[in-house]
């Protein structure tokens, strides 16, 4: 049985959907709650987020102009406690959607996103597709979301190219020794460590460091060993 819990701001709605859940065996309306007002009604939302965290539902159908709502308030202490719905999974329900809207609220761990226009069919079969723990998008929002999976995907990539680069400049300017000694570093050996593995005095080795850290602009060891483990592992 899914269990399903609705949010919305529209009661012809809620009560055409009601009566459309009635001919369903395999979904259970849980609770619902209607808001119109989200500025004055913010108690009864918290109120009703606290009951939806002891039941637990499967399913929580949101209208999209309440969860606007509540984003241009920056409202933290209903958002702190949505955070305890771990079991649910949201579909967000509205009249239309843009790509900006909707990667900002997959991000936010929206699983579903419905127009109302597609009518209570399609809403059900929705609803049981996300309750399998699968994602609902219609074919054009796919294609949004696919674009700006692949634009984050090349920034990544071009990021990781130019953090590959800039360490490929600084390690260049180290001798073969210091080239050693980073090694050493990113293994995570001690000055003492290292001395005795390159027949050098402890002093010696902290001098290599000085200069490492000087040529190589950075200011620990950390970063020493990040750097050697961008150069061995990315190809320049």
């Amino acid at each position: 049985m899914i269990k399903l819990a609705v949010v919305t701001r529209d009661e012809k709605y809620l009560q055409q959907l009601t009566n459309c859940l009635h001919r369903e065996k395999d979904i259970s309306l849980l609770g619902t709650i209607i808001i119109k007002n989200f500025k004055s009604e913010v108690k009864q939302a918290i109120a009703f987020v606290k009951q939806m965290i002891e039941k637990q539902p499967d399913i929580l159908l949101l209208d999209q102009a309440i969860l606007r709502d509540a984003a241009a308030m920056n409202m933290q202490q209903v958002l702190k406690y949505g955070d305890n719905l771990i079991n649910t999974r949201v579909i967000i329900v509205g009249q239309r959607y843009n790509e900006e809207s909707v990667m900002a609220m997959i991000e936010a761990g929206a699983r579903g996103f419905f127009r109302t226009a597609l009518g209570d069919e399609l809403l059900i079969k929705c609803i049981r597709v996300v309750a399998r723990g699968e994602i609902w998008l219609e074919a054009d929002m796919i294609t949004w979301v696919f674009e700006e999976l692949r634009k984050e995907f090349m920034e990544k990539r071009n990021r990781l190219k130019s953090l590959a680069h800039l360490s490929a400049a600084k390690l260049r300017i180290l001798s073969p020794r210091e080239m050693e000694v980073l090694a050493l570093i990113s293994e995570s050996m001690t000055n003492e460590e290292i001395a005795q593995k390159l027949f050098l005095s402890v002093k010696t080795v902290k001098t290599h460091m000085r200069n490492i850290f000087a040529k190589a602009n950075i200011r620990n060891r950390v970063e020493a060993a990040l750097m050697y483990s961008r150069h061995v592992q990315i190809p320049n």
